[in-house]
Formats: C-alpha cells, sequence, structure tokens
C-alpha cells in the first residue's frame, strides 16, 4: 500500500526524522511536498477560502488536497497518508489492511485522534481494535486512509478550505462523507514537535445564546445522522460478509 508523508520542502530535519521512524517499521513512504500557505497569494486561492484562516492552516488544508489528487491521478485503489510529526504503531499497515478487508465502504479511515473517541461501533478486528464512526470530534489529521473512490468524494465536498482540515473531516456526516476511525489510535502525535501551523480558527470565536442554541441543534442533527450512517455501513458490512461466505 501507498504511504505518503506531507513535509515541506525547506524542513529536511523532519523530513529525516519521519523516513527514519518509517524505515525502523519496515515501510516505505513518498514525500508530498507541503504547501506553504503564507506564500499563496489571494487571488490564487480556491473561491470561497475563508479569510479568517491562517496561512498554517489554509498550507495544511491544500496539502491535505494535494494528496487527495494524488490519489485519484494514480488511480491507487487505497494510501495512507502521514503528517511529518507523528509515531506509528508497528502494526498501524496490517489494521489498516484489515480494514479494507472488512469490505466497509469507507472514504477515508481515520488512523489518529487528538480527543477522546466516541462513536458507533462498526466492526472490531483482530487485536483489540475497532472501527468507530465518531459523535464526538476526534480532531487531528496526523494519519488517515483513504479510497479511491473516497478521495474523488473528498475532492468533491471538501476542496475549498472553509475551515481547517482537520474540522472539515470532523464534519463528515454534513456532507454524507464515510469517515470512521480506528481506536485505538495507530497514528500519534509527537508531542515533542512543535506545529507549525500558528493561530487556530474560531479560537477567539464570541460565544452567545443564539450560538449555544445553534450548536444543540447541530450535535442533535449529527447524532441522528450518524446514526443512520452508521445503520447503513453495517447493512453493508453484513452483505459483504454474506457475498464472501457464499464464495
Amino acid at each position: 500500500m501507498h504511504i505518503f508523508v506531507i513535509n515541506l520542502e525547506r524542513d529536511a530535519v523532519r523530513r529525516a526524522q519521519i523516513l527514519d521512524h518509517l524505515r525502523g517499521l519496515g515501510l516505505d513512504a513518498e514525500i508530498v511536498p507541503a504547501v506553504e500557505g503564507a506564500k499563496v497569494s489571494p487571488e490564487a486561492l480556491p473561491a470561497g477560502t475563508h479569510p479568517g484562516l491562517s496561512g498554517g492552516e489554509i498550507g495544511c488544508y491544500l496539502s491535505h488536497v494535494r494528496f487527495w489528487e494524488t490519489v485519484v491521478e494514480r488511480g491507487l485503489p487505497h494510501a495512507i497518508v502521514l503528517e511529518d510529526d507523528v509515531h506509528c504503531r508497528p502494526d498501524m499497515l496490517r489494521v489498516a489492511e484489515e480494514a479494507i478487508a472488512t469490505g466497509l465502504p469507507f472514504d477515508a479511515l481515520r488512523l489518529s485522534a487528538l480527543k477522546p473517541i466516541r462513536g458507533q461501533r462498526l466492526a472490531t478486528l483482530s487485536g483489540g481494535f475497532k472501527i468507530i464512526l465518531p459523535t464526538k470530534n476526534p480532531s487531528g489529521t496526523q494519519g488517515y486512509l483513504v479510497s479511491l473512490e473516497g478521495a474523488r468524494r473528498l475532492l468533491e465536498h471538501l476542496s475549498v478550505p472553509h475551515c481547517p482540515i482537520d474540522n472539515a473531516l470532523d464534519l463528515y456526516w454534513k456532507y454524507g462523507l464515510r469517515i470512521p476511525l480506528v481506536s485505538p489510535s495507530v497514528v500519534e502525535e509527537d508531542a515533542s514537535l512543535a506545529s507549525t501551523i500558528a493561530g487556530r480558527y474560531g479560537t477567539h470565536e464570541r460565544k452567545t445564546v443564539f450560538s449555544h442554541l445553534a450548536r444543540v441543534a447541530r450535535a442533535e442533527r449529527r447524532k441522528w445522522t450518524v446514526f443512520l450512517m452508521a445503520r447503513s455501513l453495517r447493512a453493508s458490512l453484513r452483505a459483504a460478509g454474506q457475498r464472501g461466505g457464499a464464495s
């Protein structure tokens, strides 16, 4: 399976560290040159890019879009993308391949989470790993797996940076995207490395009664949307299992 790492061309130290880490796990990876958002002129940004995003947030977002485009251009059935400040469990690739073998029709499968994982269980893998459809925002894009069709759907729905990339993936349910995650995580952030993303969208967002009511309504809508999506995905898994048993 193809593994890609998003890395700024000028950051040779991180590039060497992550590639050495992966080689130690017996894994090869290809570098996806990261976009330097601060150097992208406003005229060159996709129409509709949120003006409140920092240069780092824009660069991070467009780097992930570049990864999706690479998967589609090469016609890769599946591919993993990692950020360059992570540690991967030795069984990361096995867990990813086992998740694919279940037949679950995901668009992306998050391999990392920065927040506690809560949601609807879809499947159980060996070693105690579970595939969960999140009902709470897991946050972070340290590592995830995409399918070819999923990369196409991500480009269709999320090619414009309206918010940080992890926020966009957290809102998967709003766009009908199927983005479960693996629990426990098999990719983790390296806390010893400082983030290259300065500032944070929404940090100074004003909280009002109306914004609170909007959040409550959105949470309710999310609960039912995720419930229905989970039911549909479980049905797909059962159908895949029946086809496998009949073959």
